[in-house]
């Protein structure tokens, strides 16, 4: 039509010229081809009839109608559409994207974990790279921080600051001068545990206030829950290394732990649980086996700070922590008689007369593997709930319930002979009262947090000293009456 138009025909003659063209395909019986500025059979233009025509024109066969094809300059749907908040860039060099990237990805993945975005490192031109942020406005802003500051460790000390804002993620704890290696460990392994236990992003570095003489200040970021565990494993390891610093003679804490998140009237908090004589060696277990253990089935934070224990969580998990502790180191004098009556945390699984021994295993390894399969707290009390029983009364407690159905199942294998315990599973205690083939003498290097054997100690790191402790029902279960440190 265009090329029609350009050697100056009308549009009289271009309608006539199509008209005959479509006349021509009728006879031919073959439809007329469409138009190639047209779509269907319907935006083709009217057939005009000539003076000559005396017949109306049979009518037309007409084609099936076909799916509306994509106009070629109709832009094309992204797969990804453009998102909200878009990506926060940086552009580092190749020595930093390595430093940031970490062993097998593990500090940019960390960073990732502690800030709530997501990192994603991209070549640039010049042999840089860019580093996009995704996320919510907020982790953003963290993350870039948090990069930031990971990379300014190669070349010097990071100074933080603490006067214009208080931050919501972030925690300060003294550590002095000659325990920094020890906290730190060889080429920052322990740090790095540290971090990888309880999901934090930690670094030495100073503040704008609150600085001391002969310490230095180690910043902890993440949760609040995150935060405070891992605090507290760096004042364990602290007071490891210098007795004294944060426990008192009177084994009470010399300062309130205090931190962003603290006193906010939501039930957070934390107990102080004296530890008397070799109490402490008997409530870790071996490598902490039995801490670890009490920790997961309270779901609380447990840590052992000098001779105190420290549980942090909400008042439910504190509860539940304190009495499993209570009851654990009583169980060394014998037998328990707990009344499960009332609480939301226990399973009661009769033990048919006979069938203890099977279920607690050789030395407790039964219980014990089941125990740390199923994140629970398990023992036989001497309870009956008819008096008159002669079936012996298993007690499974912990926070989750799937776990403790998942343990009474693996419980009732055992007695059966079907149950298969898995590695040594801690080396705490029997079912009963701490277990059979406990090694009779304590480590004294172990008790006092100086035993570098392991398992190859011929030592026990979990049997109490011959002259016994005193676990007595002064310690309460966990009530208003926990002690001069609840907080």
């Amino acid at each position: 039509r265009a090329n029609r138009r350009a050697m100056g025909e009308s549009d009289d003659e271009m309608r006539d010229a199509v008209a005959d063209e479509g006349a021509k395909a009728e006879a031919e019986d073959q439809p007329m081809e469409a138009d190639s500025d047209s779509d269907d059979e319907d935006r083709r233009p009217p057939h005009k009839r000539t003076d000559g025509d005396s017949e109306p024109s049979p009518p037309r066969r007409r084609t099936p109608p076909r799916e509306r094809s994509p106009r070629r300059d109709e832009p094309k749907k992204e797969k990804n559409p453009t998102r909200k908040n878009p990506p926060m860039e940086m552009i580092i060099g190749a020595e930093d994207a390595a430093f940031l990237v970490g062993t097998g990805g593990k500090t940019k993945d960390k960073v990732a974990r502690v800030s709530g975005a997501r990192l994603d490192l991209l070549d640039a031109d010049d042999g840089k790279h860019r580093l996009e942020i995704f996320g919510k406005d907020e982790n953003r802003r963290k993350a870039k921080q948090y990069v930031q500051w990971v990379l300014r460790q190669r070349v010097g000390p990071i100074t933080v600051d603490t006067d214009s804002e208080r931050r919501d993620d972030l925690s300060v704890v003294s550590v002095p001068l000659d325990c920094v290696a020890y906290v730190m460990g060889k080429n920052g392994v322990v740090l790095r545990n540290i971090e990888e236990e309880y999901g934090t992003l930690m670094f030495f570095g100073k503040p704008t206030s609150g600085t001391e003489e002969g310490v230095e200040k180690l910043m902890i970021l993440g949760s609040r829950r995150s935060r405070r565990g891992a605090e507290l494993k760096v004042m364990s390891a602290v007071e490891h290394k210098r007795k004294g610093f944060f426990v008192d003679e009177k084994k009470e804490l010399r300062r309130r732990l205090e931190q962003v998140g603290d006193g906010e009237g939501d039930g957070w908090g934390y107990d102080v649980f004296p530890f008397h004589d070799d109490e402490f060696s008997y409530a870790l277990g071996a490598q902490g086996s039995t801490r670890k253990k009490l920790a997961a089935a309270s779901g609380c934070i447990l840590e052992y700070i000098g001779d105190v224990a420290v549980m942090a969580g909400n008042r439910d998990e504190r509860r539940r922590c304190w009495d499993y502790l209570n009851w654990l180191l009583k169980q060394r004098k014998g037998a328990l008689n707990v009344d499960p009556k009332g609480r939301d945390d226990v399973l009661e699984l009769p033990v048919p007369s006979g069938k203890a021994g099977r279920l607690s295993g050789k030395g407790g390894n039964v219980l014990r593997s089941i125990e740390k399969e199923t994140s629970t707290f398990c023992f036989l009390t001497d309870h009956r709930a008819d008096g008159e029983s002669r079936d012996e009364l298993m007690l499974i407690f912990g926070q989750d319930k799937r776990g403790r159905y998942m343990a009474m199942d693996l419980m009732e294998d055992a007695m059966e002979g079907k149950y298969q315990p898995k590695g040594g599973g801690g080396g705490d205690r029997g079912g009963r009262g701490g277990g059979g083939n406990r090694r009779s003498d304590a480590c004294h290097d172990f008790s006092i947090g100086k035993c570098t054997r392991g398992d190859k100690c011929r030592f026990s790191h979990d049997a109490p000293r011959r002259d016994g402790g005193r676990g007595g029902p002064d310690r309460g279960r966990g009530g208003p009456d926990r002690g001069r440190d609840r907080r």
